[in-house]
C-alpha cells in the first residue's frame, strides 16, 4: 500500500510552499485538495495527476468529510502518491485528526507536512511579531466557527492582556466578538485587525481597536480576526489603502 501525505499549502502563494510540498507536488499521482487552494498551487500538479477538488466553503458540503476519508483509503489501495491538499497547515483547523484516524484504522502509512498558517502569514505580510517578549508572551488560535451545538470558547480562560489572539472564520458579528474579548480583559483600545483573502492579490486589511470594530465592513472569506497589543506594530508600507477603506479609521 502506498502512502499519503497531508500537505500544507500556505495562505495561496506558491513561493510560500515548503521545499518537500513543491517536491511531493511534482510527483503525486492523485491530489485531494480544499477548496481553498490556489490555481497557482494546483498549477504545480503533473498533467499526469488525478486532481479532486473536496473542498466545504461556506457550508456547503458538496463531499462529506467519510467520503474524501474513503477516497484517501482507496487510491492509496492503488499503490498511487496520494496528496491530501490542505490550505494553511494541515492540523490548525484542517481535521486533519478525522483523516489521521481513518488512515490508521485501514492501515495506511501517512506523512503530515507543514504549512504556513493563515494567522502568520498575516502578521508577515503587515510587519507585526504576534509575541513580544517586552510584553506579549501568549498567542491564542481559535475559531469563530463551532460545529452544530458547540458552545464558543470561555475566552475568560484563555484570553489576558498580554495575549494575541487570532480568530479563524470570525464571522461578521464584530462588535459582539469584540465585547467578549474586552469581557474577558482585553482593553477596549486594544489593536485590532480583521484580514481577509490573505496571501491573494485580492488581500484586505482592515484596522481598528477593540472598542470601534463597528466601523469595520463585512469582507470576502475566508478572514481572520487579530488582536492585541503587538497588533498595533504596523509596518506602514504594507498597507494599501485603496484595498483597506478602514485602514485610518483607528488613528
Amino acid at each position: 500500500m502506498s502512502k499519503v501525505f497531508l500537505i500544507g499549502a500556505g495562505p495561496g502563494d506558491p513561493e510560500l510552499l515548503t521545499v518537500k510540498a513543491y517536491r511531493l507536488l511534482q510527483r503525486a499521482d492523485v491530489i485531494l485538495h480544499d477548496g481553498l487552494i490556489s490555481s497557482e498551487v494546483l498549477a504545480l500538479a503533473p498533467t499526469s495527476a488525478v486532481v479532486v477538488n473536496v473542498g466545504k466553503r461556506c457550508g456547503n458540503r458538496s463531499i462529506a468529510q467519510e467520503d474524501i476519508n474513503a477516497l484517501m483509503v482507496a487510491f492509496a489501495s492503488s499503490e498511487q502518491i496520494v496528496v491530501r491538499l490542505k490550505s494553511g497547515d494541515p492540523t490548525l483547523f484542517g481535521r486533519a485528526a478525522e483523516e489521521i484516524e481513518a488512515l490508521s484504522a485501514a492501515h495506511v502509512e501517512y506523512e503530515i507536512v507543514p504549512g504556513v498558517t493563515a494567522a502568520l502569514a498575516a502578521a508577515a505580510e503587515a510587519g507585526i511579531s504576534l509575541t513580544d517578549r517586552r510584553w506579549c508572551s501568549h498567542v491564542v488560535f481559535t475559531t469563530g466557527h463551532h460545529c452544530s451545538g458547540k458552545e464558543r470558547p470561555d475566552w475568560r480562560g484563555i484570553v489576558r492582556p498580554d495575549t494575541t489572539v487570532a480568530i479563524y472564520m470570525p464571522g461578521n458579528d464584530y462588535q459582539a466578538l469584540a465585547r467578549e474579548l474586552t469581557l474577558a480583559g482585553l482593553a477596549p483600545d486594544t489593536p485590532c485587525v480583521l484580514i481577509s483573502q490573505i496571501g491573494s492579490p485580492d488581500r484586505r486589511f482592515c484596522r481598528s481597536t477593540l472598542d470601534r470594530v463597528m466601523d469595520l465592513p463585512p469582507v470576502p472569506t475566508p478572514a481572520l480576526f487579530l488582536a492585541g497589543r503587538a497588533v498595533g506594530n504596523w509596518r506602514e508600507s504594507s498597507l494599501n489603502d485603496e484595498r483597506d477603506p478602514v485602514a485610518q479609521a483607528a488613528h
